[in-house]
Protein backbone atom coordinates (compact mmCIF):
# COMPACT_ATOMS: atom_id res chain seq x y z
CA UNK A 1 0.00 0.00 0.00
CA UNK A 2 1.20 3.71 -0.79
CA UNK A 3 -0.43 7.06 0.50
CA UNK A 4 0.33 9.67 -1.41
CA UNK A 5 0.13 13.15 -0.30
CA UNK A 6 0.04 15.68 -3.18
CA UNK A 7 0.42 19.77 -2.05
CA UNK A 8 -2.06 18.51 1.32
CA UNK A 9 -2.63 20.95 3.76
CA UNK A 10 -4.67 21.89 6.38
CA UNK A 11 -5.80 25.19 8.59
CA UNK A 12 -7.22 26.31 11.40
CA UNK A 13 -9.39 29.55 10.81
CA UNK A 14 -6.89 31.70 9.26
CA UNK A 15 -4.04 29.88 10.14
CA UNK A 16 -2.24 27.47 7.88
CA UNK A 17 -1.27 24.07 10.23
CA UNK A 18 0.85 22.60 7.42
CA UNK A 19 0.60 23.67 3.51
CA UNK A 20 2.52 22.26 -0.11
CA UNK A 21 3.04 19.15 2.12
CA UNK A 22 4.33 16.54 -0.51
CA UNK A 23 5.16 13.28 0.35
CA UNK A 24 4.64 9.58 -0.64
CA UNK A 25 4.46 6.94 2.29
CA UNK A 26 4.97 3.69 1.46
CA UNK A 27 4.37 0.21 3.40
CA UNK A 28 8.02 -1.17 2.97
CA UNK A 29 9.55 1.37 4.76
CA UNK A 30 9.62 3.12 8.06
CA UNK A 31 8.62 6.24 9.43
CA UNK A 32 9.09 8.95 12.01
CA UNK A 33 7.42 12.69 12.06
CA UNK A 34 9.43 15.08 14.64
CA UNK A 35 8.91 18.38 15.78
CA UNK A 36 8.52 20.42 18.62
CA UNK A 37 5.31 21.15 20.58
CA UNK A 38 2.17 22.54 18.41
CA UNK A 39 4.56 21.91 14.92
CA UNK A 40 0.82 19.58 13.78
CA UNK A 41 2.31 16.56 14.43
CA UNK A 42 -0.81 15.07 15.03
CA UNK A 43 -2.90 17.28 12.95
CA UNK A 44 -1.16 15.94 9.83
CA UNK A 45 -1.55 11.88 11.16
CA UNK A 46 -5.00 12.92 11.84
CA UNK A 47 -5.48 14.28 8.47
CA UNK A 48 -4.04 11.15 6.65
CA UNK A 49 -6.13 8.67 9.06
CA UNK A 50 -9.38 10.39 7.78
CA UNK A 51 -10.33 12.04 11.16
CA UNK A 52 -9.98 15.35 9.93
CA UNK A 53 -10.43 16.85 6.73
CA UNK A 54 -7.62 18.73 4.47
CA UNK A 55 -8.12 22.31 3.17
CA UNK A 56 -5.63 21.71 -0.06
CA UNK A 57 -4.45 19.08 -1.96
CA UNK A 58 -4.83 15.26 -2.30
CA UNK A 59 -4.52 11.93 -0.05
CA UNK A 60 -4.51 9.23 -2.47
CA UNK A 61 -4.18 5.50 -1.25
CA UNK A 62 -3.11 3.03 -3.66
CA UNK A 63 -3.76 -0.60 -2.82
CA UNK A 64 -0.27 -2.75 -4.96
Amino acid sequence: MEIILQNTGKRFNREWIFRHCSINFSDTKKYAITGSNGSGKSTLLQVIAGALMFNEGTITVQDK
